[in-house]
Order: C-alpha cells, then structure tokens, then sequence
C-alpha cells in the first residue's frame, strides 16, 4: 500500500510530497529527496518528530502513514 508523506528541508523549510512503497528504506527517502534540493544525500538524516530514522528501516517498519510530516536534517553525527 502507498503511503504519501510530506518530507521538509529543515536548511530551507521546503517541501515535497512523496509516494513511499511499503518495500523502500529510508535511505531512498534521504536519496530522492536530497537529489530534488541537489544536497549531498550522505550529509542529511530523516527525522519523524523527536525520533532519528534510521537508514536501512523499511517504511512498513517505522509506521508511516498518509501525511505523515518527515524532516530532513544535517546529520548530527556528520554523515556517512
């Protein structure tokens, strides 16, 4: 089942919608996402609410659901 979230740029405070598989990971999230604002995917971690996402979850696994409102951000941990 499709998902469609919104994921916002925390440098920028823009947005795009995204329509996630069930099967895709949150690193392709980071991935698209970054290519769209032409940011350096390895420097940027996806947060939902106070909780950091981790890369190799798979959207089915971290419970998201239709807008739901993730964040980019820099990497606290400096990336990968």
């Amino acid at each position: 089942m499709t998902v469609r979230v919104t994921v916002v740029n925390t440098l920028n405070n823009s947005s795009i919608r995204m329509e996630l598989e069930p099967n895709e990971s949150v690193e392709d999230i980071v991935d698209t996402a970054a290519e769209y604002w032409g940011k350096d995917a390895g420097a940027y971690v996806l947060r939902k609410g106070s909780k950091l996402l981790n890369g190799s979850q798979r959207i089915e696994e971290i419970n998201l659901y239709d807008d739901d409102v993730i964040e980019m951000i820099p990497d606290p941990e400096g990336g990968r």
